[in-house]
């Protein structure tokens, strides 16, 4: 039950989100302001922090961090297969940007708090950990999808430039770069980060529930189904492989778990609007997984718990 208590503030705040658009309450033409208020603003000062503080010693990530970025890299790999492999009039470009971002991405708040519910501070560390390892390489990896795959596609030769001038690559970066040298943030800096990163979370969350479609939901397509199995289906499968191929301990095989399960996390949404991809198709698979997270919550607990 507490695990599920952990999921419903999410829902709840999506559903609230859903009823200011549909209300008019706040009319559709006003959320894309929101959306760049997250997307170059708030959710780059959580990355900023939440790296910079997160422990990268050896000890700390060893196979562990292996394992979540063979994970991340191999369920990107099946989602790129997808692209290879299906006519674009059966997979347009930006549906599969959709597809790429919801199998690669997480929410770490989400899973922060399970992992604070199940194995507390142990578990919190390792999350930090994941999110520090993670982020850089998810992030630019998508940024570069999207600028070869949306419709506000880069040319080759733009590539490079599109993902430095990302927020969400540039925050990541910062954070990592603060991280390897050492350099504490100044209290009143760390004040500031954490003041506006705590409002990405219920921002970004907002707007993917402007964005749902509750009939789309009530009859997925095919291609938000197709979502679901790449994440979590494959990525918590292969996660799970890896880590009794490397002998992960019990909090790292159990904290990685209720990653891969958690929800896309919700910037992605915001990136699928900023960059031309499929922004419908995201909100409808990050609804469905969250839906599935629920479940598969309680029953990772139940089979990994140590």
């Amino acid at each position: 039950m507490s695990l599920a208590l952990t999921i419903l503030p999410l829902l709840l705040t999506m559903g609230a989100g859903y009823a200011l658009r549909v209300s008019g309450a706040l009319p559709a033409e006003q959320w894309s302001g929101i959306e760049a208020l997250s997307f170059r603003l708030l959710i780059p000062a959580f990355l900023i922090r939440a790296i910079a503080r997160a422990d990268l010693s050896g000890a700390a990530i060893g196979p562990f961090a292996v394992a979540l970025l063979a994970t991340v890299v191999l369920g990107g790999g099946a989602a790129l297969a997808l692209r290879v492999l299906t006519p674009r009039e059966r997979l347009a470009d930006p549906s599969f940007t959709s597809l790429f971002q919801t199998t690669t991405r997480f929410n770490g708040l989400i899973t922060l708090a399970a992992a604070e519910l199940l194995r507390g501070p142990a578990g919190m560390v390792l999350i930090a950990v994941s999110m520090a390892v993670l982020i850089p390489v998810i992030n630019i990896g998508n940024i570069v999808v999207m600028a070869a795959f949306g419709t506000a596609r880069a040319r080759l030769a733009g590539v490079l430039s599109t993902i430095l001038r990302n927020p969400l690559v540039q925050g990541s970066l910062l954070g990592l770069g603060l991280n390897l040298s050492g350099l504490a943030l100044p209290g009143f800096v760390d004040t500031t980060l954490e003041m506006i990163g705590r409002a990405a979370l219920g921002v970004g969350v907002l707007a993917v529930g402007a964005g749902v479609s509750l009939g789309r939901v009530a009859r997925p397509a095919p291609l938000a189904l197709l979502g679901l199995l790449l994440h979590p289906g494959l990525v918590l499968a292969l996660f799970l492989g890896l880590a009794a191929l490397l002998g992960l301990s019990g909090d790292q095989r159990l904290i990685g778990a209720l990653l891969f399960a958690t929800p896309a996390a919700t910037n992605g949404y915001v990136v699928a609007r900023q960059m031309g991809g499929d922004a419908p198709l995201y909100a409808d698979i990050l609804t469905l997984q969250t839906l599935l997270s629920l479940l598969l919550f309680a029953l990772l607990s139940l089979l990994l718990a140590p």
